[in-house]
């Protein structure tokens, strides 16, 4: 595979590979080729989401991650949507009217932010058929879940999952804005931890930025996921790659100095 990179990226020195799970087989077998072939190679980025990992009930896992406090206004938020109407809880595997679904879904991300900003999946005919094609073809393998929290019929949350044994990954997720003072999106999820109760799947990655202000106060295991630049092409270019390496690393080195002196400064000022 990397061979190819040598060949066809002419004058560049190195490849990206990013959105790798640093524990997982892909990155595994990626350092170990590139240590077979002797290619220089550096984990350039590190972030760690929000993981849900088996272990514990719903009920459980909730209480061990939410204060009591937090528990309390999530029921009285449900409490208060309910007056509002009809609330229903809907799980299925796309099997049935999964076109609906999915228009359904793209109209509701639409309509808040990212749609204001062009970034709904809606906004692009790429975006949209990649989505709706990930999700049949994902439906035609019995890998897919669809979640929606419905107020007289209507979706005001709805959420993706792929279903991958041992683990699962909360692809997509979108709520009604104009229900936000409910955090219909935080209700939705405390359904969501019924994958808690699949003897099959062992862990679930949110897919969401790390920090996200929503999940990581709910999911409280972390995944770390890295970004890797290797050297590719002949001697030359991967010569270049390694003195590019070496300075990103004195510069690295450089910057936890300067952090240090400027902790000691403020140890020293206080």
């Amino acid at each position: 595979m990397l061979s190819l990179f040598d060949i066809e990226n002419c004058g560049s020195l190195f490849a990206h590979f990013k959105g790798f799970a640093l524990d997982g087989t892909v990155a595994k077998a990626l350092e170990e080729i590139c240590r077979e072939q002797r290619r220089r190679f550096a984990l350039f980025h590190r972030e760690e989401r929000a993981l849900l990992e088996h272990g514990l009930s719903p009920e459980a896992y909730l209480e061990a991650t939410l204060r009591g406090k937090k528990r309390k206004e999530l029921r009285r938020q449900q409490n208060r949507l309910a007056e509002l109407g009809q609330l229903d809880f809907q799980r299925t595997d796309g099997s049935e009217e999964i076109d609906g679904w999915i228009d359904e879904f793209l109209a509701l991300e639409r309509r808040g932010w990212k749609g204001a900003n062009g970034s709904a999946l809606d906004c692009a005919d790429s975006t949209r058929n990649l989505f709706r094609g990930a999700l049949h073809g994902a439906a035609n393998e019995g890998k897919l879940e669809l979640l929606a929290l419905r107020l007289n019929g209507r979706a005001i949350a709805m959420l993706v999952n792929f279903l991958t044994p041992p683990g699962a990954f909360s692809f997509k997720t979108a709520f009604d804005e104009d229900y936000a003072r409910f955090s219909p999106g935080v209700l939705l999820q405390l359904h969501n931890l019924a994958l808690l109760e699949r003897d099959n799947i062992e862990w679930c990655d949110s897919c969401a930025a790390q920090d996200h202000p929503m999940i990581d106060s709910i999911w409280s295991g972390r995944r770390a996921i890295g970004r890797y630049s290797v050297a590719i092409g002949g001697p030359v270019r991967r010569a270049g790659f390694a003195l590019l390496l070496a300075a990103e690393k004195a510069k690295g080195r450089l910057r936890q100095i300067n952090a240090g002196k400027i902790h000691k400064d403020n140890e020293m000022s206080s």
